[in-house]
C-alpha cells in the first residue's frame, strides 16, 4: 500500500467515525463550494449499541444513554432543572424463581437450600435427578458456573422463557397499578390524575446471568403541568416508594395459555434525593449496560437463523438450552404472536431495552440530530436526497477495522486522561470563590 492508498484509508475511517463496520452508500452529492453535482460514495458509522460489534458506536451510544438518564434526573437538553427537586426512586424489579442457581451470596457462599446444621444435610440432599441441591463453594464473580442451575433437568425453562416474553407486559401493568392508586390517593380516577400529577418514568432491561430479566426503573413525581410544577405536597418520596410497593407485589401478566407472571420476591428501591452523588451514579450505572449483548459476548449479539445456528454457536449450556427453548416454543399456534424465535438471541425478551414515558427527558432521536447537524457543517458537500442507496457494509480495505478500532482506543484513552486532569487541576479562582 502507498502513501496515497494508506492517507485514503485514514480519511475512510476517521469519515465513518472510526466505526468497526460502517455501512457503505453511494449517491449525488452537491460540492458545497462549485455548486457542482457528482457521483460520491460514503461510509457512514453503523450505530449499532453492542460493544463487542463496534466498539466506537456503542461508546456513543453509551453516552447518549446516560445524558438520556441524567437529562430526567437533574435537567438539561429541554428538560428543566426543577425536575431535580421532585420526589425520584431507582426501582429494580427481578424475576421470580424458577430453579436454584449457583451464586454469590452476601456472604460469599453459593446455594444452600437448607439449614446447614440439618442432619439431612450430612446425608447429602438430592433432587429427583439425583443431584445435589446446595453448593458450597465461594464462586468468584468470573467464575462459568455462576447463574447455571444446580439442575438441569429441574430448572423451568420453558417458564423462564415466558417470563421474559411477558416481562414488558408485566411492567405496564404495574405502571398502571401505580397511576391507579395514585389516582385513588389523591380522590380522582386514573384519567383525571394529570390534572393532579404525573408520574414518569425510564426503564432499562438488564439480562442475568442466570438468564432473566430484571428491570432498573427511575420513577419522577411531577406536577400537573409543565415539569417545573412542583408535584403536590402529599406525594413524596415516602408515599412513591410504598405505593410500588404494593403495585410490585399484586401486579400479573397473564399469557395466552392461562399462565400468570409475577415479579420475584426481590425489591429494591432506593430514594434518589437521599444524596446528591446519586445523579451521577445512577446515569453510569444503568448507561453500563446499554451496550451489552445477552450475556456479553458475540454468541447471542443477533438474532439467530436456524436451530442447529444456536446448538453450534451458543457454547454455553444455559444460554444454549434458553435460547433452544426460545425457538422450540414458537412452534406452538398459541405462542406464535410472541414471535419468539426473533427474540431467541434474548431468551424470549421481546421488549427493548431502554423505554421511557414521552415526557421523562429527551430522545435519542434529539440527541442525534444535534449531532448530525454539528456534523454536516463539516461536510465537504451536500447529499441530495433521494439519490443514495446501499451498497454494502465495511471497508474495502479488511485492515480499515483494526485501524478503526486503534484509532478509537486512542481517542478513548486520551480522553480519559483528560478527564482526569481536569478533576486533579486546582480550582480557579471564580470556582474557588
Amino acid at each position: 500500500m502507498n502513501a496515497a492508498d494508506r492517507a485514503k484509508l485514514v480519511r475512510e475511517v476517521e469519515l465513518a467515525g472510526n466505526c468497526s463496520h460502517p455501512i457503505r452508500l453511494s449517491g449525488e452529492m452537491v460540492n458545497v463550494t462549485t455548486g457542482e453535482v457528482g457521483m460520491s460514495s460514503l461510509r457512514i458509522a453503523c450505530k449499532d449499541r453492542r460493544a463487542v460489534i463496534c466498539p466506537s458506536c456503542s461508546y456513543t451510544y453509551k453516552a447518549d444513554a446516560w445524558i438520556l438518564v441524567s437529562s430526567g434526573l437533574v435537567g438539561g437538553k429541554g428538560t428543566p432543572t426543577d425536575v431535580a427537586s421532585h420526589p425520584r426512586l431507582f426501582v429494580t424489579l427481578t424475576a421470580p424463581s424458577f430453579g436454584p442457581v449457583h451464586t454469590v451470596k452476601t456472604g460469599g457462599g453459593c446455594v444452600a437450600l437448607y439449614n446447614p446444621r440439618d442432619e439431612l444435610l450430612a446425608r447429602g440432599i438430592l433432587c429427583v435427578h439425583g443431584r445435589a441441591l446446595t453448593c458450597r463453594l465461594r464462586h468468584s464473580v468470573r467464575d462459568n458456573d455462576l447463574g447455571r442451575p444446580l439442575c438441569f433437568e429441574c430448572f423451568d425453562y420453558e417458564g423462564a422463557v415466558l417470563w421474559n416474553a411477558h416481562a414488558s407486559l408485566l411492567w405496564n401493568n404495574t405502571i398502571q397499578a401505580i397511576r391507579r392508586t395514585l389516582a385513588e390517593t389523591a380522590g380522582v380516577n386514573q384519567k383525571q390524575l394529570k390534572e393532579v400529577a404525573q408520574v414518569h418514568y425510564l426503564k432499562v432491561a438488564e439480562m442475568q446471568r442466570r438468564g432473566l430479566v430484571h428491570l432498573h426503573i427511575i420513577l419522577r413525581a411531577d406536577g400537573p403541568g409543565p415539569l417545573e410544577d412542583e408535584p403536590p405536597s402529599w406525594l413524596t418520596s415516602d408515599l412513591l416508594a410504598m405505593v410500588v410497593k404494593r403495585a410490585a407485589s399484586h401486579a400479573s401478566a397473564f399469557g395466552a395459555r392461562g399462565e400468570r407472571f409475577v415479579w420475584g420476591k426481590r425489591l429494591d428501591i432506593q430514594d434518589l434525593a437521599s444524596g446528591p452523588s446519586d445523579n451521577t451514579k445512577v446515569p453510569s450505572y444503568v448507561a453500563k449496560y446499554a451496550t451489552k449483548t445477552t450475556d456479553g459476548t458475540r454468541d447471542l449479539a443477533r438474532r439467530f437463523h436456524s436451530r442447529r445456528q444456536i446448538a453450534v454457536v451458543v457454547d454455553d449450556p444455559h444460554a444454549q438450552r434458553l435460547a433452544l427453548t426460545a425457538w422450540d416454543l414458537d412452534l406452538l399456534p398459541a405462542l406464535e404472536p410472541l414471535h419468539l424465535k426473533r427474540h431467541a438471541h434474548n431468551f424470549g425478551y421481546t421488549g427493548q431495552l431502554i423505554t421511557k414515558s414521552r415526557s421523562y427527558s429527551t430522545t435519542f432521536g434529539e440527541l442525534r440530530k444535534a449531532r448530525a447537524e454539528f456534523m454536516s457543517a463539516r461536510n465537504e458537500g451536500d447529499p441530495v436526497e433521494g439519490t443514495f442507496r446501499y451498497e454494502g457494509r465495511g471497508y474495502d480495505d479488511p485492515r480499515g477495522t483494526q485501524l478503526a478500532e486503534m484509532f478509537f482506543a486512542m481517542k478513548r484513552e486520551l480522553r480519559e486522561e483528560a478527564a482526569v486532569a481536569k478533576r486533579m487541576a486546582p480550582p480557579t479562582a471564580l470556582e474557588a470563590s
